[in-house]
C-alpha cells in the first residue's frame, strides 16, 4: 500500500499543497463567523467538528479553485458546486473513518506518516529529506506542519480501510472474459444526421412572428452600457526620438542580459507516422509497429526517406513535403519524440517511437548548436530596448506633473487651452469592444466604467503610453425597438425554429425507421444514410464519424434494440437518426495479454463501489447532529 503511495508522492505533494492557503473572508460574508459564538459546527457519534476546522477546510478548497480559475471563481459555478455543504460532509466522512478505524483496530503509526514524507521530492535538497526545506515548502503554502501530517494520517487510514473492505473481493477469469469480449466487440451503426441549417429555408419568418419572437426573447438583446471619453495621451514612442544611448549602456545592457541573447540548440528532423486506431488492442498496436519496421528496412537499405514519407506516412501536415518538420527546439515535441531526436546523430534513422499519435520514424537531418548572438548582431535591437526603458520614464514624469496641473486648473479643457493642445475622443464603446487605444486590460476598463460622466481618471498605462481621460457620455443598457436590431433577431428566429423543424423530421424519420427500416424510411423522406462501419466500442468517436454523444447512445444498441428511444443531438444542432446495422464478436487471440491488466481494473472498480457502499452504511447508522449550517 504504502508502495502506492510513494510512487504517486507528486500528486500527494499537488493535492495537499494546492489547498492549504488562507483565503479572504469575502466568500463568507461580513462577520458571519464572528457573529457566530458557538465553537461546534456538528457532531458526529459524540465527537465534535469545529467551526474552525470547517473555516480551515472551506478556505483550502476555495483556494483550490482560485488557482484553477486564475484567481478567481465564477459565482455561477460557486452556486453550482454547493463547496460548503461538500466541506461539511467531507469532514463528516473523515470523522466517522476515523471511528471505523479505531474499532476495526486499523491504526497508522507516526512512522508511517514518517515514511511518506521522506518520500515526498518536494521536501529533498541533494537528493535528501532537508527540514529547512520542509518548513519552508509548507509556510510558502500556509499549511502548519501538524496540519499536513494529519492529512497524509487520513490519506493513509483511507488506503488501509479500502483495502480491507476490498480484500474478499475478486474478478473471475470468466468475468474478465466476458468483459473483454464486450469492449472489443465491434458494432456497425447507419445514422442519418439532420442538420438544423438545411431547415432555415422551411421557416416563414414573417414581420408578425418576429415580432412576437422578439416580445418573449428581448432581454436578450439589452445593449451593454458605452462610455465616450475625451482624452489627453502621452505616447511613449513620441519621446523615443531625441534620446541618445551611448555604447557603454549597450556593452553593460548586453552583458547583464545576455541570457537572453542565447539561442537553444535547434534541430531539424523528418519522420513517417502511421497512426494506431483509436481503442486499439496490442496486437494491432504491434502490427502497426511491424509495418513500420518494414518501411525503416527499405530506408536502411538507401530508399529515399523524404520518397517513403511521401508514399507511407499518415501525417498529412508534413506528408508532401517528405516528412520535413523543419527546425525546433528541446520540449517541442511530444515527449518519446523529443526524448528520441535530442539522442540522435545527423543521418541517423531512429527504432519505431511510440505517441499518442501513433508510431513514428525519425530521421535527423540536420543540428545547429546553441550559440550566443554577438553584440554586433544584437545592437539595434538593444539601442531600442533602451531607448524604450528612458522614454518611459521621461513620459511619467511629464504625465505626472501635467496631471497635478490639470487638477489645479479644474480639468483637461483648462489644461488643453493652456498648453494650446487639442485634446482627441472617441467613439461611444463598450467593456466587449473597447478602442485600440485603451488595450484588453479589464482593470483600466473597470476603472473608466466605475466612473460618472465628467469624472477625470488618474493616469492609466496603456499600450501607446500614459492616458488621462474624461468622461464625456454615457449611455446605460436599454432594450432596443424591433427595428434597430430586426437582422439580428431575424437570425436568431430562424435558428431556433429551424432547430425545431429540424428534430421534428428527425423524430419523424425515427418512427418511420421502426416500421420499415432506416433505409427504406430515409429513402422515402430524402435522407442519405451513412454508415460507421466496424468499431470497437472503446472507440467514442466511431473513427471519428459521430460525436462523442451520440457514440455513447450508439454503444447502447444491439440486435434486439436496433433502434434508440429518441434522436440524438449533438452540440453543432444536428439531430442524429440512429440504427444498429451489424456487430462482430471480439477476436480471444489478445485476451491472454490483456487478462491481467483487465483483472486488476475490474478488480479496482470493485474495491472503489464497495468502499463507497461501505462509508454510505457507516452514515446510515451514525448519529449526525449539524448545529450550524454551512
Amino acid at each position: 500500500m504504502l508502495d502506492s503511495i510513494r510512487k504517486n508522492a507528486g500528486s500527494w505533494m499537488i493535492k495537499f499543497i494546492l489547498g492549504a492557503i488562507v483565503v479572504v473572508f469575502v466568500f463568507w460574508g461580513v462577520g458571519s463567523f464572528r457573529s457566530k459564538r458557538l465553537d461546534i459546527m456538528a457532531k458526529v457519534n459524540g465527537q465534535k467538528i469545529l467551526v474552525e476546522s470547517y473555516r480551515q477546510a472551506y478556505n483550502q478548497l476555495v483556494k483550490r479553485y482560485q488557482r484553477m480559475f486564475g484567481g478567481q471563481i465564477p459565482e455561477r459555478l460557486m452556486k453550482q458546486l454547493h463547496l460548503k455543504e461538500q466541506v461539511l460532509n467531507d469532514l463528516i466522512d473523515e470523522v466517522l473513518l476515523e471511528q471505523a478505524g479505531r474499532k476495526m483496530g486499523v491504526l497508522v503509526s507516526d512512522k508511517e506518516i514518517q515514511k511518506v514524507i521522506l518520500s515526498i521530492p518536494a521536501f529533498r535538497r541533494n537528493g535528501a529529506f532537508d527540514q529547512k526545506t520542509y518548513e519552508m515548502v509548507l509556510r510558502n503554502a500556509e499549511i502548519t506542519p501538524l496540519g499536513f501530517e494529519h492529512q497524509v494520517r487520513m490519506q493513509i487510514l483511507t488506503e488501509k480501510l479500502r483495502a480491507l473492505v476490498g480484500a474478499g473481493l475478486m474478478v473471475p477469469d470468466d468475468e474478465a472474459k466476458e468483459h473483454y469480449m464486450y469492449k472489443n466487440e465491434q458494432i456497425d451503426i447507419m445514422f442519418v444526421p439532420v442538420k438544423a441549417a438545411s431547415c432555415e429555408g422551411d421557416v416563414n419568418a414573417t414581420d408578425k412572428a418576429l415580432a412576437a419572437w422578439y416580445k418573449d426573447h428581448k432581454e436578450e438583446f439589452r445593449t451593454d452600457p458605452k462610455i465616450k471619453i475625451r482624452y489627453l495621451l502621452f505616447n511613449t514612442s513620441q519621446f523615443m526620438k531625441d534620446i541618445k544611448v551611448s555604447d557603454t549602456e549597450i556593452e553593460n545592457y548586453y552583458k547583464e542580459h545576455l541570457s537572453e541573447f542565447t539561442v537553444p540548440e535547434r534541430r531539424r528532423a523528418s519522420h513517417i507516422l502511421l497512426k494506431v486506431p483509436a481503442g486499439a488492442d496490442a496486437a494491432e498496436v504491434e502490427a502497426v509497429r511491424k509495418r513500420l519496421e518494414a518501411i525503416r528496412a527499405k530506408a536502411e537499405k538507401g530508399a529515399d526517406f523524404a520518397a517513403l514519407a511521401r508514399k507511407y506516412s499518415q501525417d498529412n501536415g508534413t506528408k508532401a513535403k517528405g516528412g520535413d518538420l523543419g527546425f525546433f527546439t528541446r520540449g517541442t515535441m511530444v515527449k518519446p519524440f523529443d526524448k528520441a531526436v535530442f539522442s540522435m546523430k545527423v543521418g541517423e534513422i531512429s527504432e519505431p517511437v511510440r505517441t499518442r499519435f501513433g508510431w513514428h520514424l525519425i530521421k535527423l537531418d540536420e543540428i545547429k548548436p546553441a550559440r550566443t548572438k554577438p553584440l554586433k548582431e544584437v545592437k539595434n535591437t538593444i539601442i531600442e530596448r533602451i531607448k524604450h526603458q528612458k522614454a518611459v520614464q521621461l513620459v511619467w514624469d511629464k504625465a505626472n506633473k501635467a496631471y497635478d496641473e490639470i487638477l489645479q486648473m479644474g480639468g483637461l479643457d483648462a489644461y488643453a487651452a493652456e498648453n494650446k493642445i487639442k485634446l482627441q475622443e472617441t467613439d461611444l464603446f463598450t467593456k466587449k469592444h473597447p478602442p485600440a487605444l485603451l488595450g484588453q486590460n479589464p482593470e483600466i476598463l473597470n476603472t473608466l466604467f466605475s466612473m460618472g460622466q465628467g469624472d477625470l481618471s488618474s493616469l492609466l498605462d496603456v499600450p501607446q503610453g500614459v492616458l488621462v481621460a474624461e468622461i464625456v457620455e454615457k449611455k446605460a443598457p436599454y432594450i432596443p425597438p424591433l427595428d434597430e436590431v430586426k437582422a439580428r433577431v431575424k437570425r436568431a428566429y430562424l435558428k431556433e425554429e429551424a432547430r425545431k423543424l429540424c428534430r421534428e423530421k428527425a423524430e419523424e424519420l425515427l418512427k418511420s425507421a421502426r416500421k420499415k427500416g432506416l433505409e427504406a424510411a430515409a429513402k422515402a423522406k430524402g435522407f442519405k444514410v451513412e454508415e460507421t462501419g466496424f468499431f470497437k466500442r472503446t472507440d467514442m468517436t466511431a473513427g471519428g464519424k459521430l460525436p462523442f454523444n451520440v457514440v455513447q447512445r450508439a454503444l447502447s444498441l444491439y440486435v434486439k434494440k436496433p433502434f434508440p428511444d429518441d434522436v440524438v443531438e449533438s452540440g453543432n444542432a444536428t439531430f442524429y437518426c440512429l440504427a444498429f446495422k451489424s456487430s462482430r464478436a471480439a477476436d480471444l487471440k489478445g485476451f491472454s495479454k490483456e487478462k491481467d491488466a483487465i483483472k486488476k481494473r475490474l478488480l479496482a472498480e470493485k474495491q472503489q463501489v464497495a468502499f463507497k457502499d461501505w462509508k454510505k452504511h457507516l452514515r446510515e447508522r451514525a448519529k449526525i447532529e449539524i448545529l450550524q449550517k454551512p
